[in-house]
């Protein structure tokens, strides 16, 4: 880079003030003293992208508020300044030398590190007053992390091992975790998802098939019998259902016309499934009207395509309405045909209060493959689905319709295996291979929480034997962090 002295222009400035001095009264020169820099703008960065740049003058602070893309070091090693604005002065950084000397914006910087210059007015040139000189910091910020991409984080053990199948639910403030010890069903509790306390679930002599959170009430099935919680740990047989209740699906607020508080504006409404004469049909409950006798409303029949077991569903929020979509397993799979090989599937059901509806599709190129244990979730304005072994994430982007395989970007930690004397650590997790586990979201600050069960992981094509404890993991996208966390985005 050519830089000029700032000795030989001092100078300048200074044989220019001896000059004026001499000169009659009338004829004086007023030197501007701002000492400020007004406009700053670098060249594009890739693909033509200009990234505004804001310049706090308190702080003497030159930074872009949108942090540039991850790697974006390799496009700023060698970036031209193509705007610094002052209102009169000149513009310096240190030489190798340590000398302050002149910028030359038409030639390239190196902006990976924080880059300290300086604006000197007219009349500290001219050493009339020295102290007018502004010093400031050139900060582009660029992503450490990909925006796309999911951040993992390993949260602890659960203190007393979970092993095999659990169910996670939060109710209220609370989260609990179901499973079995023997032949005792166990609950272990928590408000944070870190410290945990154990108790016996009383009332319930298995595991149940489902759990249904509502605002004040906890819905269960076990062996097409409903039992009932207000606590998390004690459980008493419902006799608000009658008939066989097969298994509970959903959740899904409801407008309600009567409400008298915003905190009544929605009542929570339950769906589940019941069998009468050997025919499954899909019915709904307003949590207000649990026990008032023949409040139940029976909504269609289920089709061949509805699952059976294993159902896990998502809520959110369109047009003002809410809407359930469900995945779950069937007794026997679904199969499509591609190519010369049949494949089983899953297929998406969605509901908006009042109709249950088929969603997915048995399309050869937007399919949704069948898992074991599914789970699906609402993120980030889109639904994702996985299930047992973790091997793949699928996500749809037109509410259940349609599925394809998300980014490699938005997937599960895996390792690489060649090394066989590869383990697992919680620096390089791994979870191919893993079941028995739960998920729960905090929808407050968008992370997503994986409850695993005690296991041991057989050898496969990926993966070699190996064994883990009852782990607490938690995911988040980055982008949603950036969103909630500008100031650090690219920190």
């Amino acid at each position: 880079m050519r830089i000029k002295f700032l000795s030989f222009i001092a100078s300048f400035f200074m044989v220019s003030f001896v000059i004026t001095s001499c000169l009659d009264d009338d004829n004086d020169i007023e030197y501007s003293p701002d000492a400020t820099i007004h406009a700053f703008e670098l060249d594009t960065i890739g693909y033509g992208i200009s990234y505004k740049f804001t310049i706090d003058q308190q702080k003497g602070l030159i930074y872009n508020q949108d942090s540039l893309p991850v790697h974006a070091d390799t496009i700023i090693d060698r970036i031209l300044i193509k705007t610094l604005t002052t209102a009169s002065g000149v513009v310096t950084m240190k030489d190798k030398e340590g000398r302050d000397s002149i910028i030359n914006i038409s030639d390239s910087l190196d902006l990976r590190k924080k880059l300290e210059i300086k604006v000197w007015s007219t009349e500290a040139l001219a050493g009339i007053a020295p102290d007018k000189i502004k010093a400031y910091t050139i900060d582009v910020r660029v992503h450490k992390h990909d925006p796309d991409s999911l951040s993992w984080g390993y949260v602890g053990k659960i203190d007393d091992e979970i092993k095999g199948a659990q169910k996670t639910i939060k109710f209220k403030d609370e989260y609990f975790t179901y499973s079995m010890d023997g032949s005792s069903v166990k609950v272990h509790s928590s408000s944070d998802l870190s410290n945990w306390s154990l108790q016996d679930a009383t009332g319930l002599a298995t595991l149940p098939n489902s759990i249904l959170p509502l605002e004040k009430i906890i819905l269960a099935t076990a062996d097409n019998q409903v039992y009932e919680s207000t606590n998390g740990t004690t459980w008493t047989e419902s006799n608000k259902f009658s008939g066989e209740v097969n298994t509970f699906i959903s959740a899904i607020p409801i407008k309600n016309d009567n409400s008298q508080t915003e905190e009544e504006k929605y009542i929570q409404q339950a769906t589940y499934l019941k069998t009468e004469n050997n025919v499954r049909y899909l019915y709904s409950i307003l949590e207000s009207e649990l026990g008032t006798g023949n409040a139940e409303t029976k909504i269609q029949a289920a089709g061949e395509n509805f699952p059976t077991k294993n159902i896990s569903y998502t809520t959110f929020k369109k047009g003002g309405q809410y809407q359930n979509v469900i995945i779950g397993e069937h007794d026997e799979s679904i199969k499509i045909t591609v190519g010369d090989k049949e494949i089983p599937v899953s297929i998406a059901w969605g509901y908006n209060g009042t109709t249950w509806a088929e969603l997915g599709t048995t399309s050869t190129v937007a399919y949704c493959p069948e898992f074991k244990n599914p789970t699906i979730i609402y993120y980030n304005n889109l639904l994702y689905t996985f299930g047992d072994k973790f091997e793949s994430i699928y996500v749809s982007k037109n509410e259940g319709i349609a599925w394809q395989k998300a980014d490699k970007k938005f997937s599960f930690p895996y390792q690489d295996w060649s090394d066989p004397e590869f383990e697992p650590t919680i620096e390089k997790p791994e979870f191919m291979g893993r079941t028995n586990y739960s998920v729960v979201q905090d929808t407050e600050n968008d992370y997503i929480y994986f409850l695993f069960s005690e296991g041991d992981v057989l050898e496969s094509e990926n993966t070699h034997p190996y064994s883990h404890d009852s782990e607490i993991w938690r995911a988040r996208l980055n982008q949603l962090w950036f969103d909630k966390d500008p100031e650090h985005a690219g920190q």
